[in-house]
């Protein structure tokens, strides 16, 4: 395995980039013609015969170590990789394409906006259940012409169970007069728009006066997910919303007293991560045996160790019931009102 080198405003970056005013012409492009095999057992050979696959992701490091691991050992097929957020991987994949390089074969991203808006933009494959082994049989809310989620990460209440012996139950419950003073957030002015999925779902589902209450609350501000979670293992808050689950299952492994919670019979949302193939990818075989391999039950328990699998593998935390996908496009238009009405304006 090889590893080498390693916030954007989205209307900015759709800007720059051109794809706010992208028509569909340039979507839909396949894998380059003639360059990958039909049948899973010529597939193969033919990814054995490239040699490596080249991924783009945000994903934990020992995760994609593991990952990479277990696709040799399966395949005899090296793995390299460069680990970067979601903005630094839409930045440095943008110059690349629009210098005409192809370095990446496969990326997975926890942004669905940002793979749509490149698979318009010509820049990924259209897949072909018929070429990606396992494709055919992934879960339809999950999957898409052009890219297949492989990872959740749901937006849970990630609350101090020593400091909070009754734990919230219901999303109502973050409005206990315990908790004035107690919650701490990100600061929605200066994050991404992924950040905004789980204020956007109580929005249309709770109203305007819940996220207005919510601001009330005197509600702590964190400069990073990771740090607000480390601020309720210190005690210095009760509880964090959104907590993503690998944010909690991390100050969990070093035995913070922090339970992640999802609420009861109500809908929840979270960060969904789409594997996709680059439509020039240099090693398009291997690429596909790649996503099909993420989509085994193999590679989701090794994916999802600290999230969740979209297909409840064997081995990963459970996907309970309430999932709903991130509507990111009434985030981005719900945005501002967002801040207002958590006192952030």
């Amino acid at each position: 395995m090889n590893k080498m080198d390693t916030k954007f405003s989205r209307r900015g970056f759709m800007a720059s980039a051109g794809l706010a005013a992208l028509g569909t012409t340039a979507a839909g492009m396949s894998l380059r013609a003639g360059a990958w095999a039909q049948s899973t057992d010529d597939l193969v050979a033919a990814a054995q015969k490239e040699g490596k696959v080249v991924l783009y992701t945000g994903s934990a490091e020992p995760l994609v170590i593991a990952l990479a691991d277990a696709f040799r050992e399966e395949y005899g097929i090296q793995m390299e990789y460069q680990r970067l957020n979601s903005s630094k991987i839409a930045s440095r994949y943008t110059a690349e394409a629009e210098a005409g390089q192809a370095i990446a074969d496969v990326m997975i991203v926890g942004d669905q906006l940002l793979v749509d808006a490149f698979h318009q933009r010509g820049w990924l494959a259209d897949l072909d259940p018929a070429s990606v082994p396992g494709l055919a049989d992934w879960p339809a809310e999950f999957k898409n012409p052009h890219s297949a989620v492989v990872t959740l990460n749901p937006h849970t209440m990630a609350t101090n169970t020593a400091l909070v012996p009754d734990l919230p139950k219901k999303w109502e419950d973050m409005l206990r007069p315990e908790f004035t003073g107690q919650i701490i957030t990100v600061d929605l002015r200066s994050v991404g728009i992924v950040a905004f999925g789980a204020y956007d779902l109580l929005l249309r589902e709770k109203g305007e006066d819940f996220l207005r209450q919510l601001g009330a609350m005197k509600v702590q501000l964190g400069s990073s997910g990771p740090a607000a979670v480390q601020q309720v293992a210190a005690g210095a808050a009760k509880l964090f919303f959104p907590c993503s689950t690998s944010q909690a299952f991390s100050m969990i492994q070093q035995g913070a007293p922090i339970e992640a919670v999802l609420p009861e019979a109500e809908s929840y949302t979270g960060v969904v991560s789409p594997a996709a193939i680059s439509a020039k990818a240099p090693n398009p075989n291997a690429a596909r045996l790649f996503l099909s391999f993420l989509m085994t039950e193999k590679g989701q328990q090794i994916l999802n160790a600290e999230t969740v699998s979209p297909i409840n593998a064997p081995g990963t935390p459970e996907l309970k019931p309430g999932f709903i996908m991130p509507d990111l496009e009434s985030s981005e238009a719900n945005k501002q009102k967002i801040i207002e009405l958590m006192g952030l304006a």
